[in-house]
């Protein structure tokens, strides 16, 4: 089976290279770093299988399989993606594949044997209709969940720029025109506001809880009354965030909880 692997982290594609070679039947034809190169490389290699990364820069692994067009060399294809948000149903109901990082060599030598079955069971045109309706299943879940929230923000380390799950942030503070991200024990400053992210990220997961302050509600322990009617949280690490006044009320109803007495 000749495999195309996608995926704009370079050290992915080492570990997908080193497991993919541990499988006898699975032959490496080529790499891509964003989704342009995929296509290209899909269309000129015309491999079986594609392990297609989901979030990739310019054009992500959704947008590739949109750009396929009926009578081309239609591949098999797996998605991988660093997020849990993606909708499950989708790719179930559809047939196509899908690996959540850290992707366990079980899981993808499992992806990789199912691959090869629908391989030899479908048409390029089957594979073509499958892959258009999962396009059609995400976009209409989409629509029903509105806006698309950002799910991830850039860092900088010393080596270079790294891609940052909003998942993983308990904290987001203002620093002037700048906010700190606090993950565990780390912080990293980007420049940003806190009333942009605001916006920009879903909130059901993150609340604000005062002008100065984006939470996490998942890090939230506990609520502490304060002298006068304020309120702090608990975070996970122990963190204490103050809740503005007027943020009191949208505070309480994010994290399920009531005034008390």
């Amino acid at each position: 089976m000749r495999v195309i692997v996608a995926d704009d982290e370079p050290l992915a594609v080492g570990k997908m290279q080193s497991s993919l070679a541990c499988i006898p039947s699975v032959e490496v034809v080529g790499c891509a770093r964003n989704g342009v190169e995929a296509l290209s490389m899909i269309r000129s290699l015309k491999p079986d299988l594609v392990i297609l990364d989901i979030e990739m820069p310019g054009r992500n692994g959704l947008s590739v399989i949109e750009n396929l067009r009926s009578g081309e060399a239609i591949p098999e294809v797996i998605f991988s993606t660093a997020f849990a948000h993606y909708a499950v149903k989708a790719f179930e109901v559809n047939a196509v594949d899908y690996l959540t990082k850290p992707i366990a060599f079980d899981r993808l030598r499992d992806a990789v044997r199912n691959a090869e079955e629908r391989l030899a069971a479908r048409t390029a045109n089957q594979r073509f209709s499958e892959l258009q309706a999962l396009i059609a299943s995400l976009q209409a879940e989409a629509g029903n969940d509105g806006q698309a929230y950002e799910q991830e923000l850039w860092i900088r380390r010393k080596e270079g720029l790294e891609r940052l799950p909003v998942s993983s942030i308990d904290l987001i503070e203002a620093q002037g025109d700048y906010v700190n991200l606090h993950i565990g024990d780390e912080m990293h400053l980007i420049r940003d506001t806190v009333s942009s992210l605001c916006h920009r990220l879903n909130p059901v997961v993150f609340v604000r809880s005062h002008r100065s302050f984006l939470v996490n509600i998942t890090r939230v322990r506990g609520i502490r009354r304060k002298a006068g009617g304020r309120m702090e949280l608990t975070l996970d690490t122990g963190r204490l965030v103050a809740v503005g006044p007027s943020y009191a009320e949208s505070t309480l109803k994010a994290v399920n909880a009531k005034r008390w007495r």
